[in-house]
């Protein structure tokens, strides 16, 4: 294309019935995908005459948006105003596909007809024999009479019944092609409905050439895209492996053949994603308190992902069983453009899984536990330096030595340096929490109560290999001037006095065990009732 003219659209929304001009349809070039909706590309050339006329270019989806269409030509035009329009479908010239299928209705119906007219005939034919075959006696008849008379009956009525029920199959075999054909009909008319939009162009040509339009125009609706990734972790000694997929649908109402594609940004067996623990709060009961303290506290618990930040165009390379797919990832100022080399062609009301990248994420591995919420170990993956990757939300597909062990619905959208993705839970590790010791007692002025918590958590490593892991608990946090909470934490424990969460961080040796240990007491005056 030499350039692109913009115009706006001086009539929005659709024409009850376009202008009398030269009916045009184009081939979709090239389709922009976002997460929903689709923009689209189309080509066509065509010769002009000298002077003012009018192109209508038909065949465009009913919803599109008219503030969207963009015109462009190869040639200096100039353009009078441009508009979208709708022409019924009884008002449209039929595919021969349709109007193959209509000749070949009719060709059914005047066999039906027929048919109708034999069956009628044997019905006739059937009730004469059966009139004219009673006899009222036997007068005037021998035995050898009767039994001629009786047989050709027999064998009239036989016959005529054989030719009603093949008559009968033959119509039924024709109603059911018939009705084949009718679907066949009724889906073409529904898809050519959808695509029953046009844009009508009124132009001036100085002379008469031959010119190649290109047509912009945007949809919000019958097409859309998302991420998906599939986790391969194949050992400790190695690093995960995650391949990024694009799960692409369309329902435009027509067949995406051999476009350039570009994708822009805008249930489990058994549960593979750990648990987060969170402050646990302590207050009275019948005590109004704000809870918006307990809001601000909850978001400022550091998360365990990462933000993505951007990068100007990288190129991954991939193969899948389309063949060796090439994509380009553009960062542009608000959204990534994700391009491949090859060409796509997807049918309509279809879906594809399309390998958009592989990726090799630098990994360091660990085990981390919340026994207060699941007593069990689960393998963490900590990913490095992940934001160069550029990864979108979506549903990821983990994969551990080969084996599916879940799904879980990433969201990469947070501010740590590193990505922690749950490879699942490792039965090696065994862990139990249990309560020692509770007592209840009042203070020496007798107007405090005070309650005494104690709790021990046991690990067993039952792996030939030693192991890292790092153990959450927590103690409450008061909220209040009167309720006092004091704790004590063994075995090197680091106290947040923020939100009271604790961390361990230990090794475990093969095939031992070992116990971490914390108390805490709650003092609060005795005629209030506190809640935690």
């Amino acid at each position: 294309m030499k350039k692109l003219l913009l115009f706006p659209i001086l009539l929005f929304g659709f024409q009850a019935f376009a202008d009398e001009g030269k009916r045009l349809s184009s081939k979709l070039d090239a389709v922009t995908l976002y997460a929903q909706g689709a923009a689209y590309s189309r080509e066509i050339s065509t010769n002009l005459q000298a002077g003012d006329q009018t192109l209508i270019f038909e065949g465009l989806p009913l919803n599109l948006e008219p503030s969207s269409v963009q015109i462009g030509s190869d040639k200096s035009l100039e353009f009078i105003s441009i508009s979208t329009g709708n022409t019924p479908f009884d008002q449209r010239e039929k595919p021969a596909h349709f109007q193959q299928l209509e000749r070949q209705i009719k060709e059914i119906d005047l066999q039906r007809e027929d048919i109708q007219a034999e069956l009628e005939a044997l019905q006739l034919e059937l009730e004469f024999l059966t009139n004219n075959t009673k006899l009222g006696g036997n007068e005037g008849f021998s035995l050898a009479d009767l039994q001629q008379i009786s047989t050709y009956a027999r064998d009239q009525k036989l016959q005529n019944k054989r030719s009603q029920l093949k008559k009968q199959r033959v119509l039924q075999d024709l109603n059911d092609k018939r009705k084949e054909l009718q679907t066949e009909l009724q889906k073409i008319r529904q898809e050519m409905s959808l695509l029953s939009g046009e844009i009508i162009v009124k132009l001036n040509s100085s002379r008469a050439q031959n010119v190649r339009f290109s047509v912009h125009y945007t949809v919000r609706t019958n097409a859309s895209w998302s991420s998906n990734y599939n986790l391969y972790f194949e050992g400790l000694d190695k690093d995960l492996r995650m391949v990024h997929k694009a799960n692409v649908y369309q329902g435009s109402g027509e067949d995406w053949e051999n476009v350039a594609l570009k994708l822009v940004t805008g249930s489990p067996n058994q549960n593979v994603t750990m648990p987060q623990i969170y402050p646990k709060y302590i207050n009275f009961i019948n005590r109004m308190y704000n809870k918006s303290v307990q809001q601000m506290a909850e978001r400022d618990i550091t998360s365990t992902a990462g933000q993505a930040a951007g990068v100007t165009t990288n190129r991954f390379q991939s193969d899948d069983m389309l063949g060796n797919t090439v994509f380009a990832i553009n960062s542009q100022q608000t959204r990534l453009e994700f391009i491949p080399e090859r060409r796509y062609s997807i049918p309509n009301q279809k879906t594809e899984n399309i390998v958009i990248r592989e990726m090799a994420l630098k990994t360091e591995y660990e085990y981390q536990s919340s026994p207060s919420l699941d007593p069990a170990a689960y393998l963490m993956a900590i990913v490095k330096d992940w934001e160069q990757h550029q990864l979108l939300d979506g549903e990821l597909s983990i994969y551990n030595q080969g084996l599916f062990i879940g799904k879980s619905f990433s969201q990469f959208e947070a501010t740590s340096d590193s990505l922690q993705l749950s490879l699942g839970k490792d039965p090696g590790i065994v862990i139990t929490r249990d309560r020692l010791f509770n007592e209840e007692s009042k203070s020496f002025l007798g107007s405090d109560r005070i309650q005494k918590y104690e709790y021990q958590i046991s690990l067993r490593n039952t792996k030939p290999q030693n192991v890292k892991i790092r153990v959450f608990d927590q103690i409450p946090v008061s909220q209040n001037e009167d309720i006092k909470v004091k704790s004590e934490i063994e075995n090197q424990g680091k106290l947040n006095l923020k939100t009271g969460i604790i961390t361990w961080e230990m090794d475990l040796k093969p095939k031992s065990e070992s116990q971490l240990k914390f108390s805490f007491e709650v003092r609060a005056p005795k005629d209030q009732t506190i809640s935690w």
